[in-house]
């Protein structure tokens, strides 16, 4: 079962206004209301490095075991970035209308999926921080695969199979690319280099690696840089966070989030030319920074053109930005626009993930609405985010919106929702046929039902939604408090089109099994799936 997109009573209601920022000596200056079609403005800067450097990486059937102080130094570090919060924009109205489409099918009564899962790979607990006495329980999982060469990460591991899943071994991101080693991973396979490029989060930078995807010796022969605040142009020691890549077809492109020590935050974009990385030389590049949107998010399927879009710095709730960037360009455009309102949360402000008893607790208490989805394709932009729970939803869900790939223009939108519990994290990738694969958290329950949050993977069309997506793994357990003592599920999932055939996908998620946070055994299990 399938819908078609909502178009609601707010599209055409409000004239346009965009509003320009020109980037200057890496600040921006006062923004300047212009009317009238999207304006393209000379917004980036140029900057050159030198060649990356080299190193090898030991990979093992059993990863090395951390200690207790290591544990402790990853976890406060990733604290010490849960810290940072943003404030950014006005609330938006609360919604107005009814759910953008039918609800998703119940879990527990589904005959049939739209989304097959061709193969669902665990990777095993000894793998994972020293296994289930030392795992993360915000897994945070990456991943991407040449054929049957797969590589994904997550907090705080990095793992390998050179036979489609059968078998994992491990990769030490904690001493490969020297101390400081904190959370965050993004992984994606570049088809055009045959490369794998590699983006790990650090406690004063970033780092931006790449090694072959080929042969038995696959993702061990490691290229990369150190990349701290000053590559986006901001002061050194600007704190950066949440960083997520894509690929298009000369380029690496790189979003983070920046918090400075005094002044404004913000997001920055890196792009970075593939080639020359690919062969570890040095290179030329291009960034952006600004002040008044925070979290893009970077389309899977941008080729020719960068694509990304915000959510939050208009009127949250009931605005989108979406930019864009031509590879043949050192300008970008940008085009606000008025979508269906929705409710836009940030962290702890009543959203509630929970089973109606309480027995599933709030696994989305730690989250907020910033935009975690996107993709190209069939002439369409979609976007991804979490929304709280209202009138028309029991449960926080998802919303997508859509926009014209020419034009910008506002299409519609659509939700992932329903009755029986919460849809939140999703991450979008097209195939080669226009279709779109996604992935999802998922977990609530009412009455005497209880789901703890699991992972779950659909394949829609490029403006729709189909109904009835694969739950193909159930979680064991509720998750773990964070800072300030709320529940957290994880930041993001991944899921990318399946280069060996571009009509499938394979994606990461994970559920907790062996019982509750802080119960003896109880771990917190990563899966690598393919599926069409």
């Amino acid at each position: 079962m399938r819908y078609m997109p909502f178009r609601d009573e707010y599209r055409g209601r409000r004239t346009r206004i965009l509003v320009i920022s020109v980037l200057v000596a890496g600040t921006l200056s006062a923004p300047v209301a212009v009317s009238a079609a999207p304006v393209s403005i000379n917004a980036t800067q140029n900057r050159a490095v030198t060649a990356g450097a080299r190193v090898t990486a030991a990979v093992s059937d059993q990863p090395r075991s951390y200690t207790e102080a290591q544990i402790a130094e990853l976890t406060g570090r990733k604290q010490a970035k849960e810290n940072q919060t943003a404030n950014l924009g006005k609330q938006g109205p609360e919604p107005r209308h009814g759910a953008l489409g039918p609800e998703m099918a119940v879990p527990g009564g589904i005959s049939a999926a739209t989304a097959s899962v061709l193969r669902n790979s665990t990777i095993p607990a000894s793998g994972i921080s020293g296994g289930a006495s030392f795992s993360s329980f915000v897994q945070e999982p990456s991943t991407d695969a040449n054929g049957a060469n797969i590589f994904q990460v997550g907090n705080w591991y990095a793992s390998r199979s050179t036979n489609n899943g059968a078998t994992w071994n491990f990769l030490d991101p904690f001493t490969l690319f020297g101390s400081g080693f904190c959370c965050d991973q993004v992984t994606q396979y570049d088809a055009a280099t045959g490369r794998q490029f590699w983006l790990l989060q650090y406690n004063n930078r970033l780092v931006i690696a790449n090694a072959s995807a080929a042969g038995a010796g696959a993702f061990t022969n490691w290229c990369f840089w150190n990349m701290d605040a000053t590559w986006f142009g901001l002061a050194a020691g600007t704190t950066l966070d949440y960083n997520d890549i894509t690929i298009t077809n000369n380029f690496v492109a790189i979003s983070t989030n920046f918090f400075p020590a005094s002044g404004p935050q913000g997001s920055a974009i890196v792009r970075l030319p593939k080639f020359p990385m690919s062969t570890c030389s040095g290179f030329s590049y291009n960034f952006l920074n600004r002040t008044d949107s925070f979290t893009f998010k970077l389309v899977p399927g941008s080729t020719d053109t960068l694509f990304w879009g915000s959510n939050w710095g208009q009127t949250n709730g009931s605005s989108f930005r979406v930019y864009a960037w031509a590879e043949s360009s050192g300008s970008y455009s940008w085009w606000d626009r008025t979508v269906a309102s929705y409710g836009f949360f940030t962290r702890n402000s009543g959203q509630n993930c929970g089973s109606t008893d309480g027995v599933v607790r709030n696994w989305c208490q730690f989250a907020d609405s910033r935009t975690l989805g996107a993709y190209r394709a069939s002439g369409i932009l979609g976007f991804s985010f979490n929304a709280k729970q209202d009138a028309a939803h029991p449960f926080p869900y998802t919303r997508i919106v859509w926009f014209n790939e020419s034009t910008k223009a506002y299409i519609g939108a659509g939700d992932q929702w329903g009755t029986w519990g919460a849809i939140q994290f999703m991450s979008m990738a097209p195939n080669n046929a226009g279709r779109v694969g996604n992935t999802f958290a998922w977990g609530g329950g009412t009455g005497t039902t209880h789901y703890y949050p699991g992972a779950a993977v659909n394949n829609s069309p490029a403006n729709a939604i189909d109904t009835s997506p694969n739950y193909y793994l159930w979680g064991g357990g509720n998750t773990c408090t964070s800072t300030g003592g709320l529940y957290r599920w994880g930041d993001y999932l991944t899921v990318r089109t399946y280069k060996a055939n571009p009509a499938q996908w394979v994606a990461a998620g994970f559920a907790i099994t062996g019982g509750h946070c802080g119960a003896a055994g109880a771990y917190s299990e990563p899966h690598n799936v393919l599926f069409s």
